[in-house]
């Protein structure tokens, strides 16, 4: 393995095999002079791929410890939400897990105000963020406040959606958090039941709102060929198409977003899942 550049004296740029440009993390790899050419590659302990230049700086101002448990929440994360997830997240985790050790340290605790919307909405992510606060624990020894379960999960949601961790991006998360929580409370009351936020419906209703609603702030609207299906759909069902219909004028009215012919008979086709 070819080090390229010294990022600390536990982490550096690399290049694998393959010519692609890596971060690695393992005792001393950043101390001697670059660029060098490893020969023990047994004492590199960690592999990150896919990390943006710009969150590589991140390793020089956050302890070994928190890059570790910040890398196992990252592995725990990928596997039990069965996605690939941002290479940035391991970086923009443990900025974010240094600066609560901090607070912690300072006796600072913040509630984040959408925790309810949040374990409502992404409670998948919300466990595995209780599971990253004792991966922290197990880390670094110190107990982190239960309200950081909510923002390690939302740095988790922002990973899925291909998120790179700016304050823009993370605005977005939040902003989805709300519209989720406010589209399902439609739906319920148009089903006249709670709905299983375990189901695989529910699940890929989820998916399908983050990546409209992202579409949609940017200006962006998915339009085919496809009005004259989206009329004889709202005619043979028209209990669907009327939720989709409220969840339309919520998006029109809170944020002044509309949905095309084509995003509506999405809607609709979950919202029938759903039912």
């Amino acid at each position: 393995m070819l080090i390229l550049k010294k990022i600390n004296n536990n982490v550096a740029l690399a290049s694998n095999d393959a010519g692609e440009e890596i971060v690695v993390f393992g005792k001393g790899v950043g101390f001697p002079k670059t660029p060098y050419e490893l020969e023990d590659e047994s004492i590199i302990q960690r592999v990150f791929a896919d990390v943006d230049e710009q969150y590589m700086g991140v390793a020089q101002s956050v302890s070994d410890d928190v890059l570790l448990a910040s890398s196992d929440i990252a592995t725990t994360a990928g596997k039990a939400l069965d996605c690939k997830l941002s290479g940035n997240l391991a970086f923009t985790l443990a900025d974010h897990i240094q600066y609560a050790i901090e607070r912690v340290a300072d006796g600072i605790v913040f509630e984040n105000p959408l925790a309810n919307e949040v374990r409502f909405v992404y409670p998948r992510e919300v466990s595995l963020g209780a599971r990253g606060i004792e991966i922290v624990r197990e880390r670094t020894g110190i107990e982190l406040p239960a309200c950081e379960a909510i923002s390690i999960a939302l740095h988790l949601v922002n990973s899925e959606i291909d998120g790179m961790g700016s304050a823009q991006d993370m605005d977005l998360v939040m902003k989805s958090a709300v519209i989720l929580d406010r589209a399902t409370q439609i739906i319920e009351k148009h089903v006249g039941q709670p709905l299983d936020h375990s189901s695989y419906a529910y699940v890929r209703f989820v998916a399908h709102m983050r990546f409209l609603i992202r579409r949609l702030k940017q200006g962006g609207s998915k339009r085919t060929e496809n009005s004259s299906l989206f009329c004889q759909a709202a005619k043979d069902f028209p209990d669907a198409y009327a939720c989709a219909r409220d969840i339309n004028e919520y998006l029109s009215d809170a944020y002044g977003w509309s949905c095309s012919d084509e995003e509506l008979l999405y809607l609709m086709m979950h919202v029938n899942r759903l039912r």
